[in-house]
């Protein structure tokens, strides 16, 4: 009997003894894990949140002046969403009759569009974007002579877009356009060419 007791005994205590060894070993290897993740790198994008990813697309209109003269473009953009900015392309041109000193202008540019919306959920949202292009303006005076030269635009906008639906925004603001390399161009410049406008979009895509 007493033998039968101290085995029961020492079986108790021996199960004690491997079940503290078993805990503090479980411990441990929690402590190593979270040692681990502190010391893991961290990078831009593990840190990086995808909330959302869409695309959109649509016709842009603008109200502005060239060499003084009232003149439309008309061209249209389109890009990829992801969460609070976008990057895509654009193209414009001059859709109007403007008589300058070097004849019936012709004028357009295209290139890189980027942007950011602030608070994309609200009905009535702020966004800020910039047109990145490269274009060409010409002209025929009544003599028959000929202009042409290249430039670099950077076109800021700032405005105001509405959510209508699901899949329809209108986009409406402020722009103002800088283009760069029209140095002497039958006595145009830059300045010329350079001007404030209204800027209007339609876009369309799933937000």
């Amino acid at each position: 009997m007493k033998k039968l007791t101290l085995l029961f005994v020492f079986i108790g205590l021996a199960s004690f003894i491997y079940a503290q060894q078993t805990i503090s070993y479980s411990d441990f290897a929690e402590e190593e894990t979270v040692e681990k993740n502190d010391d893991e790198i961290q990078t831009v994008m593990s840190s990086f949140e995808l909330r959302r990813i869409s695309g959109f697309g649509g016709p842009t209109i603008s109200y502005t002046a060239l060499d003084g003269e009232f003149a439309v473009m008309n061209g249209g953009g389109g890009g990829v969403i992801v969460n609070n900015m976008f990057f895509g392309g654009y193209g414009e041109g001059l859709s109007n009759y403007v008589n300058t000193s070097i004849g019936n202008l012709e004028f357009g540019h295209g290139g890189f569009w980027v942007g950011y919306e602030f608070f994309p959920q609200r009905m009535f949202h702020p966004v800020i974007s910039t047109r990145l292009g490269w274009g060409q303006a010409s002209g025929v005076t009544v003599q028959n002579e000929k202009y042409k030269e290249g430039f670099f635009a950077v076109v800021p906008t700032a405005s105001l877009e509405i959510n209508f639906t699901q899949f329809f925004k209108l986009n409406i603001g402020a722009e103002y356009r800088r283009t760069f390399g029209i140095d002497n161009m039958g006595g145009l410049d830059d300045n010329n060419f350079s001007n404030a406008g209204v800027y209007m979009s339609f876009i369309f895509g799933w937000f």
